[in-house]
């Protein structure tokens, strides 16, 4: 009897993984979401909230806003927390490639990758509109460039977290340092 309960739990742990990950893929468009048993909390997190977001706001036609409407809010978010909209717009673009509605592998959300706890931290919105996913990022961002002084120590404590950033280094994490060079290629690269 107990056994059966355990193996009863185990198919539908499995197949909730199983669902999780492939949404997570449809989302991200990373084949890596497929295969990760990893971050379980933070993408169910991200999941519901996109599911809310789905059901309350955009439909099943996943609305999303334009890229016209982006550049607004960017610029907006800028304004208000001193941020420079380029470097936003390159981290957009690295972060979610532009989509809205964008859950990482780790259970980070919408266009500005933002992690749940983060996100509720400094936001009482919804992750997957626009305007308070950008907002948020944007507010975290100059968070961390107003802590740590340094663009490059700011972008890995966006990325990594600023509890890894120590004695003013980047982290040696590959995916941290590769993370800031391709934002700050593509920041020297642009006019």
């Amino acid at each position: 009897m107990i056994f059966t309960i355990y193996k009863r739990l185990l198919i539908f742990f499995i197949a909730f993984l199983l669902t999780l990950n492939f949404f997570t893929f449809l989302t991200s468009g990373s084949p890596k979401a497929l295969i990760n048993p990893f971050h379980v909390k933070n993408r169910t997190i991200s999941m519901y909230h996109l599911t809310k977001h789905i059901v309350l706001v955009a439909g099943l036609g996943f609305i999303t806003s334009s890229e016209e409407d982006v550049k607004k809010l960017v610029q907006v978010s800028c304004n208000k927390y001193g941020a420079d909209p380029k470097l936003i717009h390159i981290m957009i673009d690295v972060e979610s490639k532009r989509k809205q509605f964008a859950i990482s592998r780790t259970g980070a959300m919408g266009l500005m990758q933002v992690m749940p706890t983060t996100f509720f931290d400094i936001s009482t919105g919804d992750p997957f509109l626009a305007k308070d996913n950008i907002d948020a990022g944007v507010k975290y961002f100059a968070r961390q460039l107003k802590r740590f002084k340094k663009v490059e120590l700011a972008l890995a404590a966006y990325n990594a977290g600023p509890q890894r950033i120590k004695d003013g280094k980047v982290p040696e994490f590959g995916e941290t340092i590769h993370y800031i060079k391709r934002i700050l290629s593509a920041y020297n690269n642009t006019e």
